[in-house]
């Protein structure tokens, strides 16, 4: 068990590295479709529930009511932009996502839950 948690935890940080090498230009400013895909579905998963590797390092469930209940657009730019106690969590901004596409990106967040 503990090789595993090793072996996800190289992945993982691999992956992450990748994520932040990428150039900025990635991420298509405007389509908020487009940034989420380049920047959390790797986590997040497609539809907001979290990929595999992302519940293993604790993304949240955006497709959960009561999670999205809970969190204001502000309380969701503020960790876009600044992180979450989670060291797992890359805040947006580091990936290249600009603030202008912040309110879009949480437009589309929010559509998880319905």
């Amino acid at each position: 068990m503990k090789k595993v948690l090793s072996f996800s935890a190289i992945f993982m940080a691999t992956v992450f590295g990748l994520y932040l090498s990428v150039p900025s230009s990635m991420a298509t400013a405007g389509d908020p479709k487009q940034i989420y895909k380049d920047t959390c579905e790797l986590c997040h998963g497609p539809d907001g529930k979290g990929s595999e590797a992302g519940k293993q390092f604790g993304a949240p469930d955006f497709s959960n009511k009561e999670y999205q209940r809970t969190r204001t657009d502000a309380d969701m730019k503020e960790s876009m932009t600044n992180g979450t106690k989670n060291a797992n969590y890359v805040p947006v901004k580091d990936l290249g996502v600009d603030l202008a596409d912040f309110d879009g990106l949480i437009a589309l967040i929010r559509t998880f839950a319905e």
